[in-house]
């Protein structure tokens, strides 16, 4: 698979020609710890860090990580398409996965549904926390009413609104930034994490822990990106400067 590691050209990081990478951050990231309706994560589901090895190699003996559960639903990775969105993607992507990993039906959520409101409507960049917040409160609509990339008001209907307050998370966490063990131990709990990143502005979204210092990501540029759309990233750059996760998710 595609690795993005403290050696990789910058160049490599560039988003496909004529696509932002999404986080031009006119949006400030909010403060670690001051959104009341996002608790830090528990400290008890901490998982110590000499259990990742056999819990990482008995998930891959048997094809119980996430990114394996994604793939045998048949979720199929998203495509930013000309938007500024990828923070709203990497967070969108957590709770359609959260919905397969709590064995409700595959639906596809329109990160628009989310971007547009926040934004006015505009094509900008933000932080996944910003795109949680709403989402816990707003939800997101399906793509099947709201096309993934159309950040059009003409959407924003009283009917998508009532019908996207079933696809939101009951509970969800803020993750310490650059804080790898609580990354890990949401990922080996079969967490998906949306993980911000300011060396490359781009949010994305963790769904494996491929060893104890590495993890596979799902990117939103089409899956002609990396490895299927995948990569993974070691080293230092592993570390996220913004990470959210849903705990759970509403049935619908």
């Amino acid at each position: 698979m595609f690795v993005i590691d403290d050696d990789t050209p910058d160049n490599m990081l560039e988003a496909p020609e004529g696509l932002s990478k999404g986080r031009s951050v006119p949006f400030s990231r909010p403060a670690y710890g001051t959104i009341p309706c996002a608790p830090a994560f528990p400290e008890n589901l901490l998982i110590p860090r000499s259990e990742w090895r056999g819990m990482i190699e008995e998930q891959k003996r048997t094809k119980t990580r996430l990114v394996d559960i994604c793939d045998q639903a048949g979720l199929k990775i998203k495509d930013q398409n000309g938007t500024n969105y990828c923070w709203v993607f990497g967070a969108t992507r957590t709770i359609e996965i959260m919905r397969v990993v709590q064995n409700q039906p595959l639906v596809s959520l329109s990160p628009a549904s989310v971007g547009g409101p926040i934004t006015g409507f505009q094509n900008e960049g933000g932080w996944g926390t910003n795109a949680m917040e709403y989402i816990v409160e707003h939800g997101l609509v399906p793509s099947q009413y709201w096309p993934d990339t159309a950040i059009n008001r003409s959407y924003w209907t009283e009917e998508n609104k009532r019908i996207a307050m079933d696809y939101r998370p009951t509970k969800w966490w803020e993750l310490r930034p650059r804080n790898l063990e609580q990354l890990m131990s949401c990922l080996l709990r079969r967490i998906p994490v949306a993980v911000g990143y300011n060396w490359w502005g781009h949010e994305v979204c963790a769904v494996a822990a491929e060893d104890e210092g590495s993890i596979i990501i799902d990117n939103s540029w089409g899956a002609s990106w990396g490895t299927r759309g995948r990569s993974i990233i070691a080293g230092s750059r592993v570390l996220p400067d913004d990470a959210v996760a849903p705990a759970s998710i509403m049935a619908a």
